[in-house]
This record gives C-alpha cells, sequence and structure tokens, in this order.
C-alpha cells in the first residue's frame, strides 16, 4: 500500500494540487499515472512531469519500441518493478522484443540482439549505470539516430529515473503477480 493517495480533484487537497489534477485528467486521457500524480503534490509540477513524459513517448524521432526499450532500461537501472512491469507489457504491445527485455532484466551482454537494441541498451547501461558514456557509444548513438534522437533517447530514460524517484518516495509497487525485477 503506498504511503499517499494519489490526489484527485477534490476538496481534499490545496488548489494547485487540483489544477495540475485537471490538466493531467484533460491530457491523458481521464487517468492520472502514480509518477506524475504524486508530483501533484508539488503544485504544477505534477503537470509538466505528465507532459514531459507523454511529448517523450509519444512525439520523438523513435520508434515506440525503441522508446519503451529505453524506459525498460531505465527501470532496470533504478531497480523499479512497478515501471519494469508496466513498461514490460506496453513494449511487448509495439513490438519490443521479449529477447531484449531479458538482456535488460539480467543485465547480460547484449550479444544477440539487433544492433539497434544492442545500442539502446549500452547507452542506457553507460548513461544511467557508469560515471559517463564511452566515446564510442556516443558516436554510434549519435550516428544511428543523430543529435535529436540522442538526447531523446537520454532524456527518456532520465525522466523514468525521477519517476522512479516519485514512486520510490510514495512506495509504490505492482501487484504481486507483476512482472517484476530479476534480483
Amino acid at each position: 500500500m503506498a504511503r499517499l493517495p494519489v490526489p484527485s480533484d477534490s476538496d481534499a487537497f490545496p488548489e494547485d494540487t487540483r489544477e495540475a489534477v485537471r490538466h493531467i485528467i484533460a491530457t491523458r486521457g481521464g487517468s492520472v499515472p502514480p509518477p506524475s500524480g504524486y508530483l501533484t503534490y508539488a503544485g504544477k509540477a505534477g503537470g509538466l512531469l505528465s507532459d514531459l513524459v507523454e511529448h517523450l513517448r509519444y512525439h520523438t524521432s523513435l520508434t515506440p519500441a525503441e522508446t519503451e526499450l529505453a524506459i525498460c532500461t531505465s527501470a532496470r537501472a533504478s531497480g523499479n518493478d512497478y515501471i519494469w512491469n508496466a513498461h514490460c507489457r506496453l513494449g511487448l504491445e509495439v513490438g519490443t522484443r521479449d529477447e531484449a527485455l531479458k538482456v535488460v532484466d539480467t543485465h547480460a551482454p547484449v550479444d544477440g540482439l539487433t544492433p539497434d537494441e544492442a545500442l539502446i541498451i549500452t547507452f542506457g547501461r553507460e548513461l544511467l549505470e557508469s560515471p559517463s558514456v564511452t566515446d564510442e557509444t556516443y558516436n554510434a548513438v549519435r550516428e544511428r539516430w543523430g543529435e535529436r534522437g540522442m538526447f531523446e533517447l537520454a532524456a527518456s530514460m532520465a525522466v523514468y529515473l525521477m519517476n522512479a524517484a516519485m514512486l520510490r518516495t510514495a512506495d509504490v509497487h505492482p501487484a504481486p503477480e507483476a512482472r517484476h525485477l530479476a534480483r
């Protein structure tokens, strides 16, 4: 059970929180996902996070499968089962291969994956788990996706680290039957 409820548009919450909740509902199809929803405790920041997540998931130069693989790589780096479960499912729906997800989950070598899958995972591991991105990886990502795509990948991964922090703060976990990260 979460430490706090996800805010709603009710008198139980301050007006700036309620405004942010209304914004998320209006722009996200009527739902208030927990990471952005929890940030509405900080007022407008929750709506801004929701807008950023929506943009990075649906309006970049990356394919949906590439985006979801990047998000899953971030979920692995942050150790967040809630994001992992949700985005493995969403990724599989848009063409992310289960083989790539298993490599991310178990931190296995990227041999045998497609070149794009291997590059996304390698970039994510270096970006999120080591002190720097190597010149080799940087150059390969830049050549493959250009500056725009490279920074869209980095931002997609980074915003899900923020989402993981929101979920960790509220102590949100997926259902026991959900897909969990390998330990």
